[in-house]
């Protein structure tokens, strides 16, 4: 929860034109990294829902995760930054709800597996804020902290 309120205070303090921006060496822009996040965090959840579901042992048939990504990256792009904000506030939802209603369910291997995730959604939103302050820095807009002060031994 921490993580997602150092996510939001950033976009509040993120200019709009940088909303849609790449970062340097084309990283993501602030769009993309939310559609990324609900994407792989709305799998996860469909994911470990299945697993715990007792009524039902299937899993999942095997995917191909790079190609769903790209599809899903490509649904994501054609919609306004409203809209994947929201789709991302609803994946981040659905996260909490599950893990606080299914977290003492999931075995010591699946609770494993589901840090997995955790530590990718963390990898890319501290590449979006590395990313973001040197967008700041090279429009003049302040000497920000590369990392979050909170997140700096992380980095």
């Amino acid at each position: 929860m921490d993580e997602d309120r150092l996510l939001r205070h950033r976009l509040s303090e993120c200019p709009r034109a940088f909303r849609e921006r790449r970062g340097p060496d084309g990283a993501l822009s602030f769009k993309e990294t939310l559609a990324h996040i609900a994407f792989w965090e709305d799998f996860t959840v469909n994911f470990f829902s299945r697993k715990t579901d007792l009524r039902s042992r299937q899993l999942a048939p095997p995917v191909e995760f790079e190609k769903m990504n790209r599809q899903a990256l490509d649904e994501f792009n054609r919609l306004p930054f409203g809209e994947v904000l929201g789709r991302y506030l609803e994946a981040f939802g659905a996260m909490m709800d599950f893990l606080r209603a299914h977290w003492v369910d999931l075995t010591e291997k699946e609770r494993k597996d589901f840090w997995i995730p955790l530590k990718h959604r963390r990898q890319h939103r501290l590449e979006l804020f590395r990313n973001l302050d040197a967008m700041m820095r090279d429009m003049g807009q302040g000497d920000r902290e590369q990392v979050p002060p909170l997140l700096a031994s992380e980095a």
